[in-house]
């Protein structure tokens, strides 16, 4: 799969088989993002892997999911993440606020090169991330940027243009997601807006 191919059929994955993603795939994930652009390269963004299904468990305890479709889009029990990366900023190296841009590059590689290796990814900004920060020991002197759920996916969001600023995901009768995505056309401005 080429870049635009990857770029072009990511889809958000909230609903994953309940088969194990091997370590080195993982550590694969975050090679990627460590090679994304940071401003002013600081490199102040870290992860923590959480593949262990005890911790993943009390990991998923604390996300929101789908806000549009809630509840009906939850994952099951049986449809959970098998593993999560979660996304850290270090504050003694670069403030947040400058951090955060750097945090969203690594993120969306991470989530590229997930969908390359066919692995379903769900970039999740709702978090108890006090909880989080308890669970896994996060140092103070970090900001949870975010948490990306992962696993092998178990359905297939489709995406569909809209011209308009109606950007609200919905199921259909086939309990199919769909995500509408403002047309090239809609959004691009040549020379002056």
């Amino acid at each position: 799969m080429d870049a635009i191919e990857a770029i072009k059929s990511r889809r958000t994955i909230r609903r994953f088989k309940q088969t194990r993603i091997e370590r080195a795939k993982l550590l694969e994930l975050i090679d990627c993002a460590r090679r994304s652009p940071a401003g002013g390269n600081f490199q102040a963004i870290e992860y923590v892997i959480v593949d262990e299904p005890q911790i993943c468990k009390r990991i998923f305890a604390c996300l929101a999911w789908a806000g549009h479709v809630r509840p009906r889009r939850n994952p099951a029990p049986h449809q959970e993440p098998t593993a999560y990366i979660v996304v850290l900023a270090d504050n003694e190296i670069k403030k947040y606020e400058s951090a955060a841009a750097d945090a969203a590059a690594a993120i969306e590689n991470i989530l590229i090169a997930a969908h390359a290796m066919g692995i379903g990814s769900c970039w999740l900004g709702s978090v108890n991330r006090d909880e989080v920060r308890n669970i896994l020991q996060v140092p103070d002197n970090f900001t949870i940027d975010s948490v990306i759920a992962l696993g092998v996916p178990d359905e297939s969001p489709v995406m569909d243009d809209c011209s308009d600023h109606n950007t609200k995901y919905r199921l259909d009768e086939n309990d199919v997601l769909h995500v509408p995505k403002r047309t090239v056309e809609s959004i691009t401005h040549f020379n002056s807006f």
